[in-house]
């Protein structure tokens, strides 16, 4: 958390410089959950191996971040139903959010941020650690600052921008804007696409293995391009859109469920995923979470095992839609009554899983489909247009999922609709894309507000400060720069 983590850098603990040692030797991810006071420090730079740990490390931490996401977003905006009772849940669904609310997206992204900071401190002017290693390194934590700074800014709007891990200088920030906040973001991805490695490579940092379990150069690229995108740079979301796709790397799986598909670990689409820490015997925390045993549990808090595929989303889907009858699963499975997200397949694992061969899936974070509804995008609404392009781009997403090619009027109007459908049946319940699109497009008002909406279906009222996150309340009470959000 930016501002309640320990006012004093701890030197590493004995029992990680252990994980740390057995992560270089087995060269996989290990679970490594250092508490929010435990900072990187010098100790961890103290060799290539343990420096590596310290950004690995990271990205077990994220694992789960996934579904916190998809579930937050899905909840507050028109993606789920909810069946939980506990205030937390319901104050979410009602779009009635409070200060005092546990703040998990706030405080997880600051964590990653401040770990990130502390990582790229430590390699500067370090003589220790190997200038590949240093700079995959680095270029790595930028991209995760990056990362977790977009969400940031599209979920809470103007946020602190912290660059340094000095508790004196972050414990008195501001809310920086969001065009310098989003400034830092491009600043960095450019720099990490211009100095991440183009293979994926393992623990080493340096040896190319085919686990997508780490940032590359592509990753860079395709997250720049969503950037780009939400800052209305079509030009530009075009052309790093267009980098993604024509990397030899990817392509889109051509089947959406079963061995090889999308959600798949190393699939031919996934361009970042996270690991699943190991020993484990969970698949995905989204698998987890969403696949439903029995009916919905009405004391699963914030949407475990608790919600449901809204019927809004549930009607979405054309008729003959694959991603409906792959992606959707129900309950019971012979006369389904409930609907759930069933991208991610796998649950509990039938053993507790110790090596990768037994996890089938991994989190995905980024992926090829998205990259061509970016460009799709972009061509329509450059400066420039390219009707064409966007249409084509259009219909490989539209194709892949046993659609015909798009029929409909070739008007910007009709076609940015025709988008933004094909973003909502596409990428639903992935990182808070359906809530993030409507924001950003201006919707937010019209689907979720008035006596017909959404959120007045769900038992709640809206108003349009609705549409930013509050800051925790924690938060204002430990830096007296910090003004709440309106509304709250």
């Amino acid at each position: 958390m930016i501002l309640t983590l320990n006012h004093k850098r701890k030197t590493i603990t004995a029992t990680l410089l252990v994980l740390v040692a057995s992560l270089a030797a087995c060269k996989k991810f290990v679970v490594v959950p250092p508490p929010t006071s435990q900072l990187a420090t010098a100790t961890v730079f103290s060799d290539n191996a343990t420096a590596t740990a310290s950004e690995l490390s990271i990205y077990t931490q994220m694992s789960g971040e996934s579904v916190n996401m998809a579930v937050s977003c899905g909840l507050v905006g028109d993606e789920l139903t909810n069946y939980a009772s506990d205030a937390y849940s319901l104050s979410y669904y009602t779009n009635a959010l409070q200060t005092q609310n546990p703040p998990s997206i706030w405080s997880s992204a600051y964590k990653y941020i401040y770990q990130a900071n502390a990582i790229i401190e430590g390699l500067q002017n370090n003589s220790i650690i190997s200038p590949a290693v240093a700079k995959q390194l680095m270029s790595e934590s930028k991209f995760v600052r990056a990362f977790w700074y977009f969400y940031l800014v599209n979920l809470y709007g103007d946020v602190p921008l912290t660059l340094t891990t000095d508790y004196k200088v972050n414990n008195s920030l501001a809310r920086a804007p969001q065009v310098q906040v989003y400034q830092q973001i491009v600043a960095d991805l450019k720099d990490a696409a211009a100095n991440l490695n183009g293979n994926y490579v393992d623990a080493s940092d340096t040896t190319v293995t085919t686990e997508r379990v780490r940032p590359t150069k592509a990753a860079a690229i395709a997250l720049l391009a969503r950037v780009y995108l939400y800052e209305k740079d079509y030009d530009n979301a075009d052309t790093e859109a267009t980098d993604v796709i024509n990397n030899g790397l990817y392509s889109l799986c051509p089947n959406l469920s079963g061995t090889g598909s999308v959600f798949q670990k190393n699939s031919s689409e996934a361009i970042l995923q996270l690991q699943t820490p190991l020993p484990s015997s969970v698949g995905t925390q989204d698998g987890l979470y969403f696949i439903l045993t029995t009916a919905p549990n009405p004391f699963g808090a914030l949407g475990n095992q608790s919600t449901t595929i809204s019927l809004q989303l549930q009607a979405s889907f054309e008729l003959g839609d694959k991603r409906k009858t792959n992606w959707i699963g129900g309950y019971p499975t012979d006369v389904p009554q409930y609907y759930f997200p069933y991208k991610y397949q796998t649950g509990y694992l039938p053993t507790s899983a110790t090596d990768l061969s037994a996890v089938p899936e991994y989190t995905m974070v980024l992926r090829l489909a998205e990259q061509y509804l970016i460009r799709a995008e972009s061509r329509l609404l450059k400066e420039s247009p390219d009707i064409p392009g966007a249409v084509s781009d259009l219909n490989v997403i539209r194709n892949r999922a046993g659609l015909a090619n798009y029929s409909g009027p070739a008007d910007q109007a009709s076609l940015m609709s025709a988008i933004m459908h094909e973003r909502q049946v596409e990428l639903f319940t992935e990182w808070g894309h359906r809530w993030m699109d409507l924001k950003r497009t201006g919707q937010l008002d019209a689907i979720m507000g008035g006596l017909n909406g959404v959120t007045h279906a769900k038992g709640g009222n809206w108003i349009s400060t609705d549409q930013l996150f509050p800051i925790p309340y924690q938060e204002i009470l430990n830096d007296n720069k910090l003004v709440q959000n309106p509304g709250y």
